[in-house]
């Protein structure tokens, strides 16, 4: 009786610990196919919220202090050619000087280009620094990567032309990484920008769009899906393939062009190699600098006294005689 009461209870135990290791498996199998389902939607969705975080620049916009520039800037406000309101400073040295436009990188503001604005002005320059579409005090919730920023670039050179205190209605052009294509784009178009000088420029978009080919996990790289190229250019409303610097500048000549590159700069998407493409695509006249340092827009940080002699110098050259 007692051996039969014992077994039962083993019997019973064994169902017990039966049912209990299915339900186990059972909830291991969700969590399973759960986290397999968050990992599927998290890879089909990466591409969506990376093509947002690159063109969006709401959270790290600010609008610029005029206290800061140590220049007599006065606000000045203008529309890029699409209509897209810009705000920027406008410093006047003399009213039948020559104006350059000073044009910022990456997600940058006028701010950035104060170095430039600043020894461009005590040299007799009038400047004119501006926020980007997307950027500082400009309208707009993103950048568009130098597809549309050249119709800024034009908006600039058009809003200087209309101002009746400016005598020279030609122009110079100064831009920086990211700016530094967008001045090219923009003069292959606008006349008035007789005077170019790009430091640390890009070719193409080429780097910006493999990178969308796939999404980094680890040392990997998981193939991602093939739509974000497509999203950007919705976001942007331009296509991004066809901003090529290397094919605009053939067609600034006759006008000048001055590019300026640093030999180790480490910047994927602005190789040395670029810029000697860029020059030999160039017409007349044109010239090349390598800075031996200073790595992606640094040159004039690492050389300023052989930096501002070349800029000046060639500006003297090129945008006075323009007159």
């Amino acid at each position: 009786m007692v051996k039969a009461r014992a077994e039962a209870a083993g019997s019973r135990r064994w169902h017990v610990l039966s049912r209990l290791d299915e339900h186990q498996r059972r909830r291991l199998r969700v969590a399973v196919i759960v986290l397999l389902a968050l990992a599927l939607a998290a890879w089909a969705v990466a591409p969506a919220v990376r093509a947002v975080t690159l063109v969006g620049n709401r959270h790290t916009r600010s609008a610029p202090d005029a206290h800061t520039a140590s220049l007599p800037v006065e606000e000045v406000h203008f529309t890029a050619t699409d209509g897209v309101h810009l705000a920027g400073w406008l410093a006047v040295a003399a009213h039948d000087a020559p104006t350059i436009i000073l044009v910022h990188g990456f997600k940058g503001s006028r701010t950035a280009m104060l170095p430039w604005a600043r020894f461009l002005f005590a040299a007799g320059y009038n400047v004119l620094l501006y926020d980007s579409r997307g950027c500082g005090a400009s309208a707009g919730w993103s950048i568009g990567l130098g597809a549309t920023e050249p119709r800024d670039v034009i908006g600039a050179a058009r809003y200087l032309a209309a101002r009746s205190d400016l005598r020279v209605k030609q122009f110079g052009a100064l831009g920086v990484s990211l700016g530094a294509g967008e001045v090219l784009l923009a003069a292959a178009r606008e006349p008035s920008l007789v005077t170019v000088v790009a430091d640390s420029a890009w070719t193409d978009e080429h780097a910006q769009l493999d990178r969308m080919g796939s999404l980094p996990l680890g040392p990997l790289a998981v193939p991602a899906l093939p739509y974000e190229p497509t999203l950007v250019d919705a976001l942007i409303g331009a296509h991004l393939a066809d901003a090529r610097p290397l094919n605009a500048i053939p067609h600034i000549a006759p006008r000048a062009v001055l590019l300026i590159a640093s030999a180790d700069d480490a910047n994927t998407t602005t190789p040395l190699a670029g810029t000697h493409q860029l020059y030999a695509a160039a017409g007349q006249p044109k010239d090349e600098w390598i800075a031996p340092s200073g790595g992606h827009a640094g040159a004039l940080f690492a050389h300023p006294v052989e930096y501002k002699a070349r800029v000046l110098a060639f500006f003297s050259r090129y945008l006075e005689t323009k007159t």
